[in-house]
Formats: structure tokens, sequence, C-alpha cells
């Protein structure tokens, strides 16, 4: 993932993670809370960008428990001073994983980036321990397209085409999802979605402004959005008055077989 568009050295990059982590993180912990997180538990958390969820999971996991965090770039996972967490730096694209290592592993809005997702849940998928759980969360941009504003629905196909443009994929595939995890040998799969309702000027659409500020020239430079039409978008991201659906959450999961 050596060419990811949103690189953490932005200045503004942090601040965009965190409006991200405010809206995603209750719905992570409960769905990880039903996998049965409990102290003693070795995790990994692949992708990990700001960390939130890896501190969550040290909580759970307590001393006697494990936390792997990995991600391209760990500048702020290094940040996380507790002594049952590890930041790696690591590229799923590229890097194997630890065979038969974690009990829980997690992995949120991290494969729209990658050219090939299947490899990498065959990679996640190794680093189970038998009986050990797997949960993706994903997006689907597809409720967009119920908005009644035109100029949002072309900023969103927009914006996310250059969020994922070095990879070849889009952001309207997540609902595969269920039948590819299905195709892999995990057990008990299981599945739900969630549809984000955004407010303007909320946290969850700062976040999505933040990214088309990070885009911006590729954006303009793809010649799928006007500065005029990008700008009209921004401001309806700005204005409580505005309400649209963000995306759809996919969250799948599955058991890996006893031995």
């Amino acid at each position: 993932m050596s060419d990811y568009t949103l690189d953490n050295r932005w200045h503004m990059a942090r601040r965009r993670l965190s409006q991200l982590e405010e809206y995603l993180d209750p719905i992570t912990k409960r769905r990880l809370n039903s996998l049965g997180t409990r102290p003693g538990l070795q995790c990994l958390e692949v992708g990990a960008g700001g960390g939130s969820v890896a501190r969550w999971l040290s909580e759970q996991v307590g001393p006697t428990g494990r936390v792997v965090a990995t991600d391209i770039d760990i500048r702020w996972l290094k940040d996380i001073k507790l002594a049952n967490v590890e930041a790696l730096t690591h590229d799923i694209n590229l890097d194997s994983l630890p065979e038969g290592a974690f009990d829980i592993v997690h992995v949120r809005w991290l494969l729209h980036h990658l050219a090939d997702p299947g490899l990498a849940i065959r990679r996640i998928i190794s680093a189970l321990r038998p009986g050990g759980w797997l949960l993706i969360e994903e997006v689907d941009f597809f409720p967009i397209y119920a908005s009644d504003s035109q100029v949002y629905i072309e900023f969103m196909v927009a914006l996310s085409r250059s969020v994922v443009s070095p990879s070849g994929r889009d952001c309207f595939w997540a609902r595969a999802l269920p039948a590819l995890l299905a195709g892999t040998g995990l057990k008990a799969i299981g599945a739900e979605g969630d549809f984000a309702i955004m407010r303007g000027g909320s946290a969850f659409a700062e976040f999505f402004a933040l990214t088309a500020e990070q885009m911006r020239e590729r954006i303009l430079q793809s010649g799928d959005l006007s500065p005029e039409r990008l700008e009209a978008a921004l401001e309806l991201l700005r204005s409580s008055s505005f309400w649209a659906f963000g995306g759809a959450g996919v969250a799948v999961w599955g058991q890996r077989q006893e031995e």
C-alpha cells in the first residue's frame, strides 16, 4: 500500500481519523463484544490507524492478553504506551502474518484500498488460532443515491474514486463480503449492515469534508467534479440543515475451524 492516497503526514490527518473513530467505534465495540472479548485474549488489529480500537481492546484483554496493532504508518500507534499493546509496521499487500497466533482479528475500512482483498483476507485468516474469530467492517456507498442533492451524489462518487484510484477498486462493493467470507472455510459466518444518517456540521460530515480537502487536487485533476461543485458540496457538509446517507456499513464475521 505504498501508494495509499490518504497520507498520515497531512497536517489534518489525525483530526480526520478522530472524526471517523467517533462515529464507528461504538458500533465496532458492540460487535467485538458479541464475539467474546475477555481477559487473556490475543488480538490483532490490521490497519489500526489512530489506534482507538487497539486502546479499547487493550482494556478488554487486560495484562494477561495482548494486542498487536499494525499499519503501514504507525506514527500514532507508537504513542500508545500500554504494556500489552505492540505497534507493528506492516503492509497486508506484501507481508505475511504470524500463523495461528490470534483469538480475534479485526479489520475496518481497509479492504477497499486493496487491489486484491481476497489475498488480504486469506492472510488474515491464517493468523487466526483454531476457534478464533475474524471481524471485517467495510463501507459500501450505494445509499448515497437516495439523496435528493445531485451535488452531494456527485461529490461522494468523486471523493471515493479519488481515494481508491491507486488500487483500481471502488467503494461500492462491500455488499459482496458475506458471500466472499463464506467461501473461505470459516464457520459460523454472520453479517449485518448499518446506515449512517449524516447531518451537516457533524463529526462524520467533517470526516468527509477533511478527506475531500486532502484529496482536493486529485478530485479536480480527475475532472469528476468542478471546483464550483466541490465547494457547493463542502458547503452542504457544513450546513446543519443538510441530512443524507453517508454510506452503508457492512460487517461480516466468522470463526476458524477447530483442528
